[in-house]
């Protein structure tokens, strides 16, 4: 009964759930990241993101209207390493929405220009509209995004969203450093561990993991957990700055077509696509989670459990066209935050 009790009036403050429950569902927040955003140099990326109070305006009230801060976080690619990229820089943008309104943002005209291209992940912040650049608890905002890779494969992700906790209209930099904290104060905090539910090796698709704790040279341990399709167990680890999206079989050979279809422990029944009795292709399923982030290359440990989120991509030159929102742990964590 007293849990009942904690869930109602979670209910009747925040609008729609408890806030120490994981960013992942879809109900409106006041913060919304986008896990992979891909500009110019040949490939075509769409974020949206509506304002669904629909409160009217009037003379002397913004009525159900807000201001919105884009977050553009581009990397500079690493020819040595594709999982730690050089650097991590923000450009950003105000926007205004008013009651109802949709924004629709191509971001090679919205982000900043450079003839490479860029490539990174997009956070979008509701903010007060009386105040210049001070994000408050607007707990209205959708959003999704569509990518069109340089093989014209196309596929569309939903934005994370974040509650803010502050109470409707208050400022949500409880703190005062500058950044959205996803702390349970500022905004709900983030999952503890990540689901891919299931993949289809010979597919390669690609997984896009942004880091949430530290800046952006700050490097982020990433633990694997791997089942194939007769529960044999694998594992592997991963060392990554701020965010990359590449190949599962990059990450490790564990998802990789060959290598599963080698192992003794496999099953020769699974994902039969001819319907002849045997298995075809190799699948598998893993739970990603952060065993720790150090301060840059200096061995120096920063926070013994990073914060992450992600998703699966076709990546930037696959032909095939699809895309989900990785699961995610109902343990969460406290120490994720993005910000300049």
């Amino acid at each position: 009964m007293q849990a009942l009790r904690t869930l109602a009036a979670a209910t009747l403050l925040f609008g729609a759930i408890a806030p120490d429950v994981a960013a992942g569902g879809r109900n409106p927040g006041s913060l919304l990241l986008y896990p992979v955003h891909r500009s110019g140099s040949g490939f075509f990326t769409i974020v949206c993101v509506t304002n669904t109070n629909t409160q009217p305006q009037n003379p002397v009230s913004f009525g159900g209207s807000t201001s919105v801060h884009f977050d553009y976080f581009n990397v500079t690619p690493n020819p040595a390493n594709p999982f730690q990229p050089l650097n991590c820089t923000d450009f950003d943008r105000h926007e205004f929405l008013t009651p109802a309104d949709t924004l629709c943002v191509l971001t090679t005209c919205h982000n900043a220009v450079n003839p490479q291209g860029q490539e990174g992940y997009v956070v979008v912040r509701a903010e007060n509209p009386a105040l210049f650049s001070s994000s408050w608890t607007f707990n209205f905002l959708v959003g999704s995004e569509i990518v069109i890779n340089a093989s014209g494969a196309i596929y569309s992700l939903n934005a994370i969203p974040f509650f803010g906790l502050t109470g409707t209209g208050n400022p949500t930099d409880v703190n005062g450093n500058g950044r959205a904290d996803f702390d349970n104060v500022e905004y709900q905090a983030v999952p503890e561990q990540l689901i891919v539910d299931s993949y289809v090796a010979l597919v390669e698709s690609q997984l896009a993991i942004v880091n949430l704790t530290g800046g952006p040279r700050d490097l982020n341990t990433l633990f694997f957990s791997i089942w194939n399709d007769n529960e044999f167990p694998l594992s592997a680890t991963l060392v990554f700055n701020c965010w990359f999206d590449q190949p599962l079989k990059n990450v490790s050979p564990a998802f990789d077509e060959n290598f599963l279809r080698g192992l003794a422990a496999n099953d020769p029944n699974e994902l039969d696509i001819t319907c002849d009795g045997l298995g075809d292709l190799e699948t598998g399923w893993a739970l990603i989670d952060s065993i720790g982030v150090q301060l840059g290359q200096s061995g120096i440990t920063f926070a013994t459990d990073g914060a992450i989120l992600g998703s699966i991509t076709a990546g930037g030159e696959s032909l095939l066209g699809a895309g989900h929102l990785l699961w995610e742990s109902l343990a969460t964590q406290t120490n994720g935050s993005v910000g300049p």
